[in-house]
């Protein structure tokens, strides 16, 4: 059963997001006289600081604990080839936050599960799991990180990227536009491949799905200086009439001098044409028609038709260490109910998140030009999403989650839900519980990742 739409606008969430954000800062209007106090000393990255900026220390009521390098080593009943057991197993429910607890909770919860626990207020609840700070990355990481936080530059209004090499381009974000690049290049090893299915449930076909490979290479990570950012490969592999379809991307570091390339080809055989419009507000068509193309990734894209504002760091409840959804015998009936997932597969863990506000320039165009965007501290990957129309309506709401890939070590999605707030359907991207773990050590070469190599598979097919 549903419940009425949610009362919580866009300005409702910014008032919120900003109202704390200023408290935070406020200073005495009757300062005493008196020499000026010190200015606060200033905290440094790889010591009080993790070396991708995230606050070392845990909270003063320890609901955050201390980072202390995430999850480096293998699980116990661990097998090679499958997926990982859940190091939090044993971990017991903190509590539950359901439609009547919102008004006690409501500094902690998105916008978006705000609306959630509105809509389906006999079915969905918040369940809060004590906080494992899980990601990792590897020392080489870190230390181009630190390095990064000295010689990274920003041209050409925010658009061109310049001097940062492998690691998080800006751990100590001045303004929006670096906490986004900081999403972008995010650390998630070098290359790697996975099947997944995505899903409609409740829609059209039930419970059918469609298959896809992704094929990810990142140049950046790797060291290549003057790579692209990412190169991205998405090929059907099911329903058989559509197989072998592919959608090719390019990003780029600096679109002013080279723009973000894409390519499609329909079929095995089909011709491979330039889709300069996968971009933006064009419908992804493996979605549904509920995720535009910029959501790919929760964000992708170039940067240019947005400003990005950085609102706080806030300590907020998110989804984390989501291995419930990697459980092998599990079908995708068993947890993903009519409007949303059944809860009893969900974690929430309370983190401190990066908040992000985004609003389209003006003289362009896009259905959803109102975001706001939450960042993992620890990994820089955005975990929940917001999209509001022009009125300040909250039409979408995504959200992804996260597991640690221990061996690599590297923190991305098990799955990602978009939920279109406007009917009783979402989206569900990624799961592949029973289709085993994402494959970090296949090579993957850069002409893999061109139009000629799906000219040739095509003749090949």
């Amino acid at each position: 059963m549903t419940g009425n739409a949610p009362s919580l606008t866009r300005r409702d969430a910014l008032t919120l997001m900003l109202g704390s954000a200023a408290a935070a800062v406020a200073r005495p209007a009757d300062a005493q006289e008196g020499p000026p106090a010190p200015p606060p000393a200033v905290p440094k990255l790889g010591e009080e600081l993790t070396p991708f900026g995230a606050v070392r220390a845990g909270n003063g009521t320890r609901a955050i604990p201390p980072w202390t390098g995430g999850l480096t080593t293998a699980p116990k009943g661990y097998v090679p080839g499958r997926h990982s057991p859940d190091p939090y197993l044993e971990d017991g429910r903190w509590f539950t936050v359901g439609p009547g607890d919102v008004e006690r909770y409501k500094v902690r919860l998105s916008a978006g599960l705000q609306a959630l626990l509105a809509k389906f207020p006999d079915s969905f609840e918040v369940p809060v799991f004590p906080c494992r700070r899980s990601a990792a990355a590897p020392q080489a990481v870190y230390d181009a990180s630190i390095e990064n936080a000295g010689r990274a530059t920003l041209g050409g209004n925010g658009l061109v990227l310049g001097g940062a090499r492998i690691g998080v381009p800006f751990p100590i974000p001045a303004n929006g536009v670096q906490a986004m690049w900081n999403h972008v290049l995010r650390w998630r090893g070098t290359n790697f491949t996975r099947t997944g299915q995505t899903i409609l449930p409740g829609g059209e076909g039930g419970m059918a799905g469609r298959l896809y490979r992704e094929d990810v290479s990142l140049p950046y990570a790797a060291g290549v200086d003057g790579g692209p950012p990412l190169l991205y490969r998405r090929t059907t592999l099911t329903p058989k009439e559509e197989a072998g379809t592919v959608l090719l991307t390019r990003a780029t570091l600096n679109p002013i001098q080279s723009g973000f390339r894409a390519w499609a080809r329909m079929g095995e055989r089909g011709r491979v044409v330039p889709a300069p419009d996968f971009l933006y507000e064009t419908p992804d068509p493996a979605s549904g028609g509920i995720c535009t193309a910029d959501m790919l990734d929760m964000f992708s894209g170039p940067l240019d038709r947005f400003d990005f504002t950085l609102v706080s760091r806030r300590e907020m409840y998110a989804p984390y260490n989501a291995y419930r959804l990697n459980t092998p015998n599990l079908a995708p009936a068993d947890f993903l109910w009519r409007g949303h997932p059944s809860p009893q597969f969900l974690r929430y863990e309370m983190h401190r998140v990066w908040i992000v506000d985004a609003r389209l320039k003006p003289n362009f165009q896009h259905s959803l030009p109102d975001r706001t965007y939450y960042l993992d501290e620890d990994s820089w990957q955005i975990v929940m999403a917001e999209h509001y129309n022009g009125k300040g309506d909250l039409l979408r709401y995504a959200e992804a989650h996260n597991v640690a890939h221990w061996q690599v070590p590297a923190f991305l999605p098990a799955a990602e839900f978009v939920y279109d707030l406007t009917a009783d359907r979402y989206v569900v991207r990624g799961i592949d519980n029973a289709l085993g773990p994402p494959i970090f050590d296949k090579p993957l070469k850069p002409e893999e990742f061109t139009p000629e190599s799906l000219t040739r598979r095509g003749r090949r097919g």
